[in-house]
């Protein structure tokens, strides 16, 4: 099947998430409310394409989730981030971690795969999977996952708030601050880290 965007991935995660509560497949306006789209052919527009990538089967008009979508559960893998230099974030799912006993269900949650060693002293290692709480700002001293500059480099790090500049503290001494002046350099923040996984 061919990758989403984040918007079809976040549709599909809605979708799925509608079976597991309700047990039904959620409406046309359910999904245009959840996710404000006005127009009911915009929300079809998505749907078409899920179900071109393969997610979605569509029979006499009823849409149902095809075979490989029923495994498609639990937290995304979207990507890796950087726990040195940033790299480029590329949001190609790698799979998913089944989280849901763990987090809870009212958030929105991801997980990335980490690659590096700038966070080694507060136990990251690299290739850990952390898992991240969606949200677009955190308290100083929270571990969050960031977004730097056009190309959104991504890396995972410890928010420390200042004045007139923001610092992306690593832990490894080995490896220095990352500097952003809001208003000149660009950050988005991804979320919260709340987790983390690691293969033994």
């Amino acid at each position: 099947m061919r990758s989403l965007t984040k918007r079809q991935r976040e549709i599909l995660d809605y979708i799925l998430l509608s079976i597991r509560r309700r047990d039904r497949f959620p409406s046309y306006r359910e999904i245009g409310r959840r996710f404000r789209l006005t127009s009911s052919a915009t929300v079809s527009q998505h749907l078409d394409a899920l179900v071109k990538k393969g997610f979605l089967t569509k029979t006499g008009g009823q849409l149902m989730l095809s075979p490989e979508a029923r495994g498609f559960r639990g937290v995304p893998i979207v990507g890796r981030v950087a726990a040195g230099l940033p790299i480029t974030a590329i949001e190609n799912r790698e799979g998913h971690l089944d989280m849901e006993s763990l987090f809870p269900e009212d958030a929105v949650h991801f997980a990335v795969r980490v690659n590096g060693d700038s966070m080694a002293d507060a136990g990251i290692l690299d290739g850990d999977y952390v898992i991240v709480r969606q949200q677009d700002d955190a308290e100083d001293g929270e571990t969050i996952v960031a977004y730097l500059g056009e190309d959104e480099e991504a890396t995972v790090k410890v928010l420390r708030k200042h004045a007139r500049y923001i610092d992306l503290e690593p832990r490894n001494s080995a490896y220095r601050a990352i500097r952003i002046r809001p208003g000149r350099d660009s950050i988005r923040i991804g979320g919260k880290v709340v987790g983390l996984v690691r293969k033994l």
